[in-house]
């Protein structure tokens, strides 16, 4: 089985989180940036409604956080999670799996 790995990471921490993958087994990945906000970020108080409002306010108080995805069979999985366990032990991470049910690749030459 086959399955989609997420790990989202704070920027800086990029290097590291790429590092621990490609230790842990990884043969490819992709990444998408976005600006990230944890629920503590805007604990005690809600987000404006109003559209500009809302877009100030998260870039103000987010941060630059990455996504990196990589599908990987699931025999890696724990080597893989070792490896992120142990390189970003002291940095904040999320690690989510998802199965996947079907691949199709399309490589015309």
């Amino acid at each position: 089985m086959r399955i989609l790995l997420k790990l989202f990471v704070e920027s800086q921490n990029l290097g590291k989180a790429i590092n621990a993958l490609s230790e842990g087994g990884i043969s490819g990945f992709y990444l998408k940036e976005y600006q990230g906000m944890s629920p503590g970020d805007w604990k005690g108080f809600l987000i404006s409604e109003e559209p500009e409002m809302a877009v100030k306010l998260v870039n103000e108080l987010s941060q630059d956080t990455v996504v990196i995805n990589s599908i990987v069979n699931i025999e890696c999985l724990g080597k893989i999670k070792e490896q992120v366990k142990e390189r970003l032990e002291n940095e904040k991470y999320t690690l989510v799996e998802l199965p996947v049910l079907g691949i199709v690749v399309n490589s015309p030459e």
